[in-house]
């Protein structure tokens, strides 16, 4: 049985982040965008656009039939976090699907902030905790008995149960090729 096309429509969609579509400027939807909200004060979120070379729309639902499936977008021009059920554009599936996923939402990549009011990504180096000299030596004399064990072990064969988990192992993570 195949699935449906907005079935299909929504899994491209599906997950964190990937509801929000990145508009290229020059994109036959970006147009699409402009014109949703020529009726309202958009001007933060147009220079936002502008300074980024890129807009950001909201998936909302597929639309449209088989032959002509359609893609409906919230153009959230307020602030991402605010729902704009008046301001949704509708563009063909074809186009959509060329749209890249923006991969997260607009706040995560302070996208709607003014590049000199942007927190720092760059991580802090965290402090380490300090040991004394006793609690240190402790922690070497710990270690060095570990790896003395891990020395002396000595390697069988598998098992088949043993065997048997690592083959479920790397069917699971996609990793077993049947193909040889």
């Amino acid at each position: 049985m195949s699935i449906n096309f907005k079935a299909r429509i929504r899994n491209r969609y599906k997950g964190r982040g990937n509801c929000w579509v990145k508009v290229p400027n020059d994109s036959p939807a970006y147009q699409s965008v402009l014109n949703t909200i020529s009726d309202v004060d958009a001007k933060e979120y147009i220079s936002h656009i502008e300074r980024e070379g890129f807009a950001w729309v909201r998936f909302a639902k597929p639309a449209g039939s088989e032959s002509e499936p359609l893609c409906l977008f919230e153009v959230r021009y307020q602030g991402s976090k605010i729902d704009h059920p008046d301001h949704v554009m509708t563009i063909s599936d074809n186009i959509a699907e060329s749209l890249p996923l923006l991969g997260n939402t607009p706040v995560k990549f302070q996208l709607e902030v003014n590049p000199s009011d942007r927190k720092s990504t760059i991580e802090k180096p965290k402090l380490r905790k300090q040991f004394s000299n006793r609690t240190q030596s402790k922690v070497n004399i710990e270690v060095k008995s570990e790896v003395e064990k891990i020395k002396k072990v000595v390697l069988t064969k598998p098992t088949t149960q043993e065997l048997g988990e690592w083959r479920n192992f790397l069917a699971e993570e996609g990793l077993l090729d049947y193909s040889c």
